[in-house]
């Protein structure tokens, strides 16, 4: 009798534990959500109550694209799994056993990637775990869908979650739903649509009332004023956002923080050796391709020879990247420009056939990262590099043209300066080399020519090395009398 009160009491300590689970997660807390969850599998563990882990394990629905944050709830899904066993072949066990391997299932397949997309019935008259188990079928889609051979996918996956929403009357599935729709658009470069879904978003998001999706909101206020180049706003913003991502306990808040202080960073050059090392910690456990992203920095410093290293290192894995992965436009975007300043042709021309079959679209993940210009743009530089000026002008205008409907001022005047510049370049110089000697013998600064072409000051520094070391110069009276030499 006692060893069953016992039982029936620790049964009821992990209920009244999930219970705050579930709280947390409806509020958005999801980091006490999370360890409350635990603390309740813990005592579904040791009462060997496959059911209840199962519930333990399915409380925390948002995936998170951290590489550090799935592994250990991967695991209690296959625990949970595992407890709860195959069906047997008769079908004699309860109903409740098979609804929750299901729920476990599509959880896991949620934390994963590469599943195959599957159709999504009504909701009518669905109860609250079928509604779940319905958008976890989803989610599990959409992650599958990522990557630009998904777009028109994440679409469809986007409005079904936004319906699933109405029918649940559950504002939780209607923003997931909005937030794929804005993150799909951004990428197609719809602009006018794309402002729509945001809309949208905030006001589902403001019904929610969730310090999660808080965050994620002023997240996304951040990189938007990154992306129209409203600079004094962003520190601002980016402040604002990472408070509310640590009052609302999001694991990944500081790893967003350093993405859109990273961009900043490059884009105005300040502080980047600050932000340097804080990404050289940060990528330490990172996928591999992930050190392309310290790679870039790297080059604004000035240390070129570290930025080739990584680059050399990359480059035999180009193409490998997961197709479904918010990263494959982003990593292939950054080894152009390595492979340009590497002098590497072979690996320009691979990138350059993996990005031409995404030439209309734009380098964006989850609209809570910076937003990253036109896959044209990098394509014209490539083509630049590789001697082809016609095609790089026509992609230099398209760029220009797509991050203007975007407005996004600094893609626009990074694509037009280029497409200058493709008239005019002098061998052996690249076409921006060329535009940055010819304002070097105009006697202007660094500061000054980062001014006229839209560029960090540290960017023009390390063309300026590049200029001299190619030419064999040692100052800048040389390149003033070369460049005047052919006229």
């Amino acid at each position: 009798m006692e060893n069953k009160e016992a039982t029936a009491d620790a049964a009821a300590a992990a209920r009244d534990l999930l219970k705050v689970a579930r709280h947390e997660a409806r509020s958005g807390s999801l980091e006490r959500s999370w360890r409350a969850s635990t603390d309740a599998a813990a005592i579904a563990r040791s009462l060997g109550d496959g059911a209840l882990l199962a519930e333990a394990a399915t409380v925390v629905m948002e995936p998170s694209i951290m590489w550090r944050s799935s592994g250990a709830r991967q695991a209690l899904c296959l625990e949970a799994l595992g407890m709860l066993g195959v069906a047997p072949a008769d079908g004699d066990e309860p109903t409740s056993h098979a609804e929750w391997r299901e729920l476990v299932r599509l959880h896991l397949e949620g934390l994963s990637t590469g599943w195959a997309e599957r159709e999504t019935p009504s909701a009518e008259g669905a109860d609250a775990l079928e509604y779940e188990r319905r958008f976890a079928s989803l989610q599990s889609s959409y992650l599958a869908s990522i990557g630009p051979a998904g777009l028109a996918d994440r679409l469809a996956l986007a409005l079904e979650a936004i319906r699933l929403g109405r029918a649940a009357d559950d504002d939780r599935f209607a923003a997931w739903g909005w937030h794929w729709r804005a993150d799909a658009l951004q990428q197609l470069g719809l602009r006018a649509e794309f402002d729509h879904a945001l809309g949208e978003l905030f006001a589902t998001v403001e019904r929610l009332q969730s310090p999660v999706w808080t965050w994620r909101v002023d997240a996304i206020q951040a990189n938007l004023a990154l992306l129209e180049d409203r600079l004094h706003d962003v520190p601002t913003l980016a402040e604002v956002a990472l408070e509310a991502g640590r009052a609302a306990g999001v694991d990944d808040a500081e790893f967003f923080d350093l993405i859109l202080r990273s961009s900043f960073a490059q884009r105005t050059g300040d502080g980047l050796e600050a932000i340097e090392e804080e990404v050289r910690v940060m990528v330490a456990g990172a996928p591999v391709f992930a050190q392309g992203w310290r790679a870039d920095i790297l080059l604004l410093l000035g240390r070129t020879a570290e930025a080739v290293e990584i680059f050399r290192a990359l480059s035999a894995q180009v193409g490998t990247v997961p197709e479904q992965v918010h990263e494959w436009l982003i990593v292939h975007i950054g080894l152009a420009g390595l492979a340009v300043v590497a002098g590497d042709r072979k690996v320009a021309q691979s990138i350059r056939s993996l990005l031409q079959p995404v030439a209309h679209l734009h380098a964006a993940g989850p609209v809570t990262t910076p937003y990253g210009g036109p896959v044209a743009l990098p394509l014209a530089d490539l083509y630049a590099f590789l001697g082809d000026t016609t095609a790089a002008a026509r992609y230099a205008a398209d760029a220009a043209a797509r991050a203007g409907v975007m407005r996004a001022p600094w893609f626009a005047a990074s694509a037009r300066a280029l497409l200058g510049e493709t008239q005019m370049a002098l061998a052996p110089l690249s076409p921006r080399e060329t535009e940055v000697a010819r304002l070097v013998s105009e006697a202007l600064t660094n500061r000054e020519i980062a001014t006229r072409l839209f560029l960090s000051e540290r960017t023009v520094e390390q063309h300026v090395r590049s200029i001299l070391h190619k030419l064999g110069f040692s100052h800048r009276a040389a390149i003033a009398a070369w460049v005047a030499a052919k006229r």
